[in-house]
């Protein structure tokens, strides 16, 4: 299962922000993930990175598009030091990794950058991001926009037509996540996210969509009629109350889709495609919305992985030659009995976890499974001690 949307440094948000008078909107949210990226440096961001990743291994995630707009040094001086951690990270714990560069340059529609913005996320120009991402030699690249609220249209054009030579192809970015989001872009544009980047000529099989939750019934037949590919974060769109993504429908009209961990708050392969199946229950009053005649857990798995590999584009997803060979297996007596595949997959998906993984092949190399327990719990210790220190410091800050 490859990993279509991830920012690693927001492994270290789990728990924060959950009290009553805390964040109560996506909104109020982001500001306490702003103090968070106020002060991480490239220390602290591979092992926050190393942990997520190890987790994504361990829930069964062989590759990640890592959409990382965490770009330049505390002190704001400009530099690779911070992707150049995230690559270490990724080496460390052995995942394939497809760093996805982002561009930054306003606060919103019509807004200055805000303070942390400007110091850690936003380049000058698109000229200098270009010399950014260009120095991000020997790395697997695509190429990535923030929203269109944070990018203007003549950016959005210009940073879409370079993906091809930049990013292989690949151009991520977020859309239609929230409601005011989509009604400024109305406002601003007279169209919804969607439909302005149909407007740029940017709704085409190169586009890897995050998220689509409040796109309209047109802009979803949009991606769907144009091959783009929709990267949808359920447990991440749960925990931040966005929405749910009318994805039955979607499915439905041939759309093509992946998921990603995205906050990285809870990191587990079947859980995404679990709270995606539940979420379609839970709104449309049905049960197995998502299910095909041979049953739900193969058919998400698989559908998941073909679109998660579009995402991190790699040949991944599928045991075939000229693929890589990225495996998982499955133990437990509970729930699988090897008599029926596609049922075993069903109770995978219903029952089972991240524990049901015993094994995780990256390229037939074994990279969870058989690590040392004290490898892990030194790595945990480690990273529970900055995530506490963390907690202490910009995160308990009002």
């Amino acid at each position: 299962m490859p990993n279509g949307h991830s920012h690693a440094f927001q492994r270290a948000l789990a728990g924060a922000g959950e009290r009553s008078g805390d964040a109560g909107s996506f909104w109020s949210w982001r500001s306490l993930m702003y103090r968070l990226a106020a002060d991480l440096g490239p220390d602290e961001m591979e092992l926050l990175a190393t942990l997520a990743y190890l987790e994504m291994l361990e829930s069964g995630f062989t590759s990640v598009a890592e959409f990382f707009y965490l770009h330049h040094g505390p002190d704001g001086r400009p530099g690779t030091a911070m992707a150049e951690a995230v690559v270490r990270a990724a080496r460390q714990t052995g995942i394939r990794l497809r760093l996805v560069p982002v561009y930054y340059e306003r606060g919103g529609f019509g807004e200055a950058l805000d303070p942390v913005q400007k110091k850690r996320f936003a380049h000058e120009s698109v000229e200098a991001f270009v010399d950014y991402v260009r120095a991000l030699s020997g790395v697997p690249v695509g190429l990535g926009a923030h929203s269109i609220r944070a990018v203007a249209p003549t950016s959005l054009e210009r940073l879409g037509a370079m993906a091809t030579e930049l990013g292989e192809g690949l151009f991520h970015i977020h859309v239609a996540e929230q409601v005011r989001e989509v009604e400024e872009s109305h406002r601003v544009h007279g169209v919804g996210p969607i439909g302005l980047l149909d407007q740029l000529g940017l709704v085409t099989p190169h586009l890897q969509a995050v998220h689509g939750t409040h796109a309209d019934a047109r802009e979803r037949r949009l991606l769907a009629e144009r091959g783009a590919n929709l990267i949808l974060c359920p447990v991440t769109e749960a925990y931040l109350a966005d929405g749910i993504f009318p994805a039955a429908e979607y499915v439905d009209q041939g759309g093509g889709w992946a998921v990603g961990t995205d906050a990285n708050v809870a990191i587990d392969a079947v859980s995404e495609l679990r709270l995606l199946e539940y979420g379609q229950r839970l709104s449309s009053g049905k049960r197995s919305n998502l299910a095909g005649p041979n049953g739900i857990g193969a058919r998400l798995w698989q559908a998941a992985a073909r679109g998660g590999a579009r995402a991190v584009g790699f040949p991944v997803g599928v045991l075939e030659p000229g693929a890589y060979a990225d495996l998982v297996m499955l133990e437990d007596p509970c729930l699988l009995t090897g008599e029926d595949p596609d049922l075993d997959l069903d109770a995978f998906l219903i029952g089972g976890s991240r524990g049901t993984i015993t094994q995780v092949y990256v390229g037939g190399l074994r990279r969870a499974g058989s690590r040392g327990a004290a490898d892990q719990a030194a790595l945990r210790a480690e990273a529970g001690r900055l995530i506490a220190r963390l907690r202490q410091g910009p995160l308990s800050r009002a």
